[in-house]
């Protein structure tokens, strides 16, 4: 049979036409079969939105083919911290989640540590501050590694330190009452305040995060916050310096509730003030004393508020600094059914200081890879946070949120006249003390 010329012009149009539809469908098929092959990982996270943690997902992604990262995102740690606990427990929970630098001793059953062939102790000290390893490894094992490190810091009104006369921010403690006397309004009739110059001294009720301002207190007094065995609490007891024996746990609560006593010549808080952060933002107070994460949100409250931003005080006869923590890393949980990948993406999300500073440009959190801690040194706003990341020091809290409260209501029992401080601080440690025994339990 004989074809014309357009005859054959068109069937091989037409073969054509299959052939490629076939190789489209071929390799649509073959693309389909990689998904299904395709390892899923599910996150969670606080505070963190979808864009921030994408980030971390796409440098990973650009490294190790065929991972594919899901996140969830929590904006309340409290809600954040039940709901992971009770998934983690009913088997549905994350491979991957956030974890605080206060949960190893409260939530190391629930996580797997890394393979000494992934991060072990040696290659942790090179990449990161002291901090994290006493932190984030117990052992001898590695069990999360951070994204950030931040820590506590004097911010300050500049406007109210100019019409004081107050040059440069108290670098000590005894600076910090001298700048108190000086920048606080007192009516001198009825000593009440007028304008608190610091909020320090208070509980919970009126300021955020005076718990940690008091553990770091009592950190650059001495003090031993527990026994060496991790078996008791020990901040009430006296700590032996050059054959002399010092309650330095009890001289820093002291020295932190005389802001808030009424009888002392540096009186300038009480727990009827209005909140810290509120009470800053509006610039009803001069200083708080606060973390990075803080300075965003309180510049969306009071756009034209001028923030200084200055190292925490220290000791005055004090050899090296203490700086205090409080920042997240990532975990792999021991129920994950891909565990080994999942550590690989957490390392590799950590360590990579390209991942590290495209997360840290888009959150403005301060950096924790030691590398790029000396790029931000002098940075104009994490500068401060970067330094102090190589002298924070923490202690292992059994559980956060109750040493919290428990000291808020040491401080709370204390300037409201209840109880002395010392049987305050005694009753504190107790509290401590039994939430440790109850959990080895």
């Amino acid at each position: 049979m004989q074809f014309t010329r357009n005859q054959l012009i068109i069937i091989g149009s037409v073969v054509g036409v299959v052939f490629v539809i076939g190789l489209i469908v071929w390799f649509g098929f073959r693309e389909n079969i990689g998904r299904q092959d395709d390892v899923r990982l599910m996150a969670w996270g606080v505070f963190d939105d979808t864009r921030a943690f994408q980030t971390i997902a796409d440098g990973f992604s650009a490294q190790r083919r065929g991972v594919i990262i899901e996140y969830r995102q929590f904006t309340d740690p409290v809600v954040y911290e039940r709901e992971l606990v009770n998934a983690l427990a009913a088997g549905t929970g994350p491979d991957i989640f956030m974890f605080h630098n206060t949960w190893l001793p409260k939530h190391y059953d629930k996580v797997i540590p890394f393979l000494s062939e992934q991060m072990n102790i040696a290659a942790l000290r090179e990449l990161f501050p002291k901090v994290v390893e006493q932190d984030f490894s117990d052992d001898g094992f590695v069990y999360a590694l951070p994204l950030s490190v931040d820590t506590l810091a004097m911010l300050y009104n500049k406007d109210d330190f100019n019409s004081a006369s107050i040059v440069f921010p108290p670098k000590t403690w005894s600076e910090l009452e001298d700048s108190v006397s000086r920048l606080r309004r007192v009516n001198t009739v009825t000593n009440e305040i007028i304008k608190p110059a610091a909020a320090i001294g208070g509980s919970l009720k009126s300021i955020n995060r005076a718990a940690d301002l008091l553990s770091l207190l009592m950190l650059q007094s001495g003090t031993r916050m527990t026994d060496s065995n991790f078996g008791n609490a020990a901040f009430s007891q006296p700590v032996i310096f050059q054959n002399q024996s010092f309650l330095s746990g009890l001289t820093a609560f002291n020295f932190y509730t005389q802001f808030a006593n009424a009888s002392s010549p540096f009186y300038t808080w009480n727990d009827s003030q209005h909140y810290s952060l509120d009470g800053f933002a509006d610039e009803s107070v001069s200083i708080i004393f606060n973390y990075a994460f803080q300075i965003p949100q309180l510049k969306q409250k009071n756009p034209f508020l001028s923030i200084g931003i200055a190292s925490m005080p220290q000791p005055n006869t004090a050899d090296r600094r203490v700086d205090f923590p409080n920042y997240w890393g990532l975990a792999v949980s021991n129920i994950s059914s891909n565990s080994n990948i999942a550590l690989d993406f957490v390392k590799i999300a950590a360590t990579d200081a390209n991942i590290m500073r495209s997360y840290g440009a888009l959150t403005q959190k301060p950096p924790a890879l030691l590398s790029l801690i000396n790029e931000k040194l002098n940075d104009q706003i994490l500068g401060v946070f970067a330094r102090q990341a190589l002298t924070a020091r923490s202690w292992p809290q059994i559980d956060n949120v109750s040493v919290e409260e428990i000291f808020s209501s040491m401080i709370e029992a204390v300037i409201s006249g209840r109880v002395s401080p010392a049987d305050a601080l005694k009753e504190a440690e107790n509290s401590v003390t039994a939430l440790m025994r109850q959990r080895r339990l």
